[in-house]
Protein backbone atom coordinates (compact mmCIF):
# COMPACT_ATOMS: atom_id res chain seq x y z
CA UNK A 1 0.00 0.00 0.00
CA UNK A 2 1.62 3.19 -0.66
CA UNK A 3 1.89 6.17 1.54
CA UNK A 4 -0.63 8.02 -0.23
CA UNK A 5 -2.91 5.71 -0.21
CA UNK A 6 -2.31 5.23 3.66
CA UNK A 7 -3.59 9.07 4.25
CA UNK A 8 -6.53 8.64 2.46
CA UNK A 9 -7.37 5.93 4.90
CA UNK A 10 -6.27 7.83 7.62
CA UNK A 11 -8.50 10.90 6.29
CA UNK A 12 -11.74 8.34 6.78
CA UNK A 13 -10.61 7.43 9.76
CA UNK A 14 -9.48 10.98 11.80
CA UNK A 15 -12.80 12.40 10.35
CA UNK A 16 -15.03 9.39 11.11
CA UNK A 17 -16.43 9.27 7.38
CA UNK A 18 -17.37 6.45 4.84
CA UNK A 19 -16.33 6.40 1.20
CA UNK A 20 -19.93 7.62 0.63
CA UNK A 21 -19.83 10.32 3.04
CA UNK A 22 -16.57 11.76 1.46
CA UNK A 23 -18.29 11.50 -2.09
CA UNK A 24 -21.18 13.70 -0.74
CA UNK A 25 -18.74 16.35 0.86
CA UNK A 26 -16.55 16.52 -2.40
CA UNK A 27 -19.31 16.88 -4.84
CA UNK A 28 -18.39 13.76 -6.37
CA UNK A 29 -19.44 9.96 -7.27
CA UNK A 30 -18.52 7.36 -5.27
CA UNK A 31 -16.54 5.92 -8.03
CA UNK A 32 -14.66 8.77 -8.28
CA UNK A 33 -13.64 8.18 -4.28
CA UNK A 34 -12.56 4.61 -5.54
CA UNK A 35 -10.35 6.13 -8.59
CA UNK A 36 -8.75 8.70 -5.81
CA UNK A 37 -7.94 5.40 -3.56
CA UNK A 38 -6.28 3.56 -6.47
CA UNK A 39 -4.41 6.49 -7.58
CA UNK A 40 -3.26 7.91 -4.04
CA UNK A 41 -4.29 11.51 -4.58
CA UNK A 42 -7.22 14.00 -4.42
CA UNK A 43 -7.97 16.66 -6.81
CA UNK A 44 -7.64 20.01 -5.17
CA UNK A 45 -10.57 21.41 -5.45
CA UNK A 46 -12.51 18.20 -4.00
CA UNK A 47 -9.57 18.74 -1.11
CA UNK A 48 -10.52 21.85 -0.45
CA UNK A 49 -13.85 20.96 0.10
CA UNK A 50 -13.23 17.97 2.29
CA UNK A 51 -10.56 20.20 4.22
CA UNK A 52 -13.64 22.88 4.96
CA UNK A 53 -15.92 20.25 6.22
CA UNK A 54 -13.19 18.08 8.50
CA UNK A 55 -11.02 20.81 9.36
CA UNK A 56 -8.26 18.58 8.52
CA UNK A 57 -5.13 20.66 7.18
CA UNK A 58 -5.41 20.76 3.50
CA UNK A 59 -1.98 20.49 3.10
CA UNK A 60 -2.06 17.31 4.80
CA UNK A 61 -5.11 15.82 2.68
CA UNK A 62 -2.95 17.34 -0.63
CA UNK A 63 -0.27 14.89 0.98
CA UNK A 64 1.80 18.23 1.45
CA UNK A 65 2.64 18.31 4.45
CA UNK A 66 2.52 15.38 7.50
CA UNK A 67 0.65 18.05 10.03
CA UNK A 68 -2.96 16.54 9.96
CA UNK A 69 -4.68 18.60 12.16
CA UNK A 70 -4.83 22.67 12.25
CA UNK A 71 -3.07 24.58 15.08
CA UNK A 72 -3.47 28.27 15.73
CA UNK A 73 -2.49 30.44 13.01
CA UNK A 74 0.76 32.02 13.53
CA UNK A 75 2.78 34.00 10.51
CA UNK A 76 4.65 37.15 10.44
CA UNK A 77 2.66 40.46 10.64
CA UNK A 78 4.02 41.27 7.20
CA UNK A 79 1.57 37.92 5.98
CA UNK A 80 -1.35 37.72 7.74
CA UNK A 81 -2.78 39.90 10.42
CA UNK A 82 -4.92 37.82 12.91
CA UNK A 83 -7.80 39.61 14.99
CA UNK A 84 -9.52 36.44 15.75
CA UNK A 85 -8.96 33.13 16.55
CA UNK A 86 -8.13 31.99 13.32
CA UNK A 87 -6.70 28.48 12.50
CA UNK A 88 -4.94 27.05 9.43
CA UNK A 89 -7.81 25.41 6.52
CA UNK A 90 -9.98 27.24 4.29
CA UNK A 91 -12.89 29.39 3.81
CA UNK A 92 -15.10 30.65 0.69
CA UNK A 93 -14.32 34.41 -0.25
CA UNK A 94 -17.65 35.75 -1.21
CA UNK A 95 -16.93 38.67 -3.73
CA UNK A 96 -15.45 42.16 -3.50
CA UNK A 97 -16.16 45.19 -1.24
CA UNK A 98 -15.71 48.00 -3.38
CA UNK A 99 -15.32 50.82 -0.89
CA UNK A 100 -16.39 54.31 -1.98
CA UNK A 101 -14.86 57.66 -0.01
CA UNK A 102 -18.03 58.13 2.26
CA UNK A 103 -17.77 55.08 4.14
CA UNK A 104 -19.68 52.93 2.42
CA UNK A 105 -19.07 49.79 0.76
CA UNK A 106 -20.89 48.00 -3.31
CA UNK A 107 -20.57 44.72 -2.54
CA UNK A 108 -20.25 42.20 -5.62
CA UNK A 109 -21.16 39.03 -4.13
CA UNK A 110 -19.98 35.79 -6.63
CA UNK A 111 -17.58 32.65 -5.30
CA UNK A 112 -14.26 34.10 -5.88
CA UNK A 113 -12.21 31.25 -4.84
CA UNK A 114 -10.98 30.51 -1.33
CA UNK A 115 -8.72 31.60 1.76
CA UNK A 116 -6.24 29.28 3.00
CA UNK A 117 -6.97 30.22 6.78
CA UNK A 118 -9.81 28.30 8.73
CA UNK A 119 -12.33 29.62 11.53
CA UNK A 120 -14.01 27.96 14.02
CA UNK A 121 -17.50 29.30 12.64
CA UNK A 122 -18.43 27.36 10.13
CA UNK A 123 -20.07 30.09 8.06
CA UNK A 124 -17.53 32.26 7.74
CA UNK A 125 -16.51 33.81 4.76
CA UNK A 126 -14.37 36.02 3.25
CA UNK A 127 -13.95 39.47 1.18
CA UNK A 128 -11.97 40.65 -1.09
CA UNK A 129 -11.23 44.49 -0.67
CA UNK A 130 -10.97 47.22 -3.57
CA UNK A 131 -10.47 51.10 -2.93
CA UNK A 132 -8.50 52.98 -0.58
CA UNK A 133 -10.63 54.28 1.90
CA UNK A 134 -9.96 52.20 5.02
CA UNK A 135 -6.13 52.79 4.10
CA UNK A 136 -3.79 51.31 6.04
CA UNK A 137 -5.53 50.06 8.55
CA UNK A 138 -6.79 47.56 5.28
CA UNK A 139 -5.48 47.91 2.07
CA UNK A 140 -6.51 47.43 -1.22
CA UNK A 141 -6.74 43.67 -2.62
CA UNK A 142 -6.42 42.49 1.27
CA UNK A 143 -9.32 40.31 1.99
CA UNK A 144 -10.87 40.46 5.47
CA UNK A 145 -12.79 37.07 7.05
CA UNK A 146 -16.17 37.66 7.99
CA UNK A 147 -17.71 35.57 11.04
CA UNK A 148 -21.61 35.50 11.51
CA UNK A 149 -21.81 33.50 14.54
CA UNK A 150 -19.16 35.39 16.44
CA UNK A 151 -20.67 37.32 19.36
CA UNK A 152 -19.42 40.82 19.11
CA UNK A 153 -18.17 43.21 21.69
CA UNK A 154 -17.24 46.95 21.68
CA UNK A 155 -14.38 47.97 20.16
CA UNK A 156 -14.35 44.66 17.37
CA UNK A 157 -14.18 45.83 13.79
CA UNK A 158 -17.89 44.60 12.42
CA UNK A 159 -19.15 44.27 9.39
CA UNK A 160 -22.58 45.99 8.55
CA UNK A 161 -25.56 45.81 6.54
CA UNK A 162 -28.20 48.43 7.62
CA UNK A 163 -32.29 47.96 6.75
CA UNK A 164 -31.84 49.98 3.36
CA UNK A 165 -29.20 48.12 1.92
CA UNK A 166 -26.27 50.18 3.13
CA UNK A 167 -22.84 48.28 3.57
CA UNK A 168 -19.47 49.10 5.83
CA UNK A 169 -16.99 47.71 8.18
CA UNK A 170 -16.63 49.92 10.95
CA UNK A 171 -15.76 50.01 14.68
CA UNK A 172 -18.57 49.25 16.99
CA UNK A 173 -18.43 51.10 20.45
CA UNK A 174 -20.99 50.31 22.25
CA UNK A 175 -24.47 48.40 21.92
CA UNK A 176 -27.16 50.07 24.36
CA UNK A 177 -30.67 48.69 24.37
CA UNK A 178 -31.83 50.49 21.40
CA UNK A 179 -28.65 51.86 19.26
CA UNK A 180 -25.60 50.93 18.14
CA UNK A 181 -22.88 53.32 17.82
CA UNK A 182 -19.74 53.25 14.83
CA UNK A 183 -16.56 54.62 14.36
CA UNK A 184 -14.55 54.40 10.80
CA UNK A 185 -11.49 52.24 11.06
CA UNK A 186 -9.57 55.43 9.45
CA UNK A 187 -11.29 58.37 11.37
CA UNK A 188 -12.01 59.99 8.38
CA UNK A 189 -15.53 59.88 9.56
CA UNK A 190 -17.29 60.85 13.00
CA UNK A 191 -19.10 58.41 14.86
CA UNK A 192 -22.53 57.69 14.09
CA UNK A 193 -25.57 55.72 15.94
CA UNK A 194 -27.62 53.74 14.69
CA UNK A 195 -31.09 52.17 15.85
CA UNK A 196 -30.85 48.51 16.30
CA UNK A 197 -34.20 48.21 14.01
CA UNK A 198 -32.04 49.51 11.28
CA UNK A 199 -29.28 47.17 11.18
CA UNK A 200 -30.14 43.86 9.31
CA UNK A 201 -26.67 42.53 10.00
CA UNK A 202 -23.62 43.16 12.26
CA UNK A 203 -21.20 40.39 12.06
CA UNK A 204 -17.61 40.47 13.63
CA UNK A 205 -14.54 41.10 11.43
CA UNK A 206 -11.75 38.28 12.54
CA UNK A 207 -9.09 38.62 10.24
CA UNK A 208 -7.54 40.72 7.69
CA UNK A 209 -5.61 38.34 5.31
CA UNK A 210 -2.60 39.21 2.58
CA UNK A 211 -3.61 38.00 -0.99
CA UNK A 212 -0.60 35.19 -0.93
CA UNK A 213 -3.58 33.14 0.77
CA UNK A 214 -6.06 33.49 -1.58
CA UNK A 215 -7.03 30.13 -4.07
CA UNK A 216 -9.10 31.30 -6.93
CA UNK A 217 -12.12 29.53 -7.84
CA UNK A 218 -10.44 30.31 -11.76
CA UNK A 219 -6.81 28.23 -10.95
CA UNK A 220 -8.56 25.21 -9.02
CA UNK A 221 -11.21 25.54 -12.02
CA UNK A 222 -8.11 24.57 -14.62
CA UNK A 223 -6.78 21.50 -12.78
Amino acid sequence: MSKATTRLDELLKAANLSKADLARIAGVSPQAVNNWFKRGEIGKDSAIKISAATGLDLSWVLGESDQMYSTPHQKPASEVEVVGNIMNGVIPVKGDAVLGMDGLIDMMEFHAGWLRIYSDDREAYGVRVRGDSMWPRIQSGEFVVIEPNTKVHPGDEVFIRTSDGHNMIKILNYNRAGDYQFTSINNDHKPFTLPVNQVDKIHFVSGIIKATRFISADDVGKE
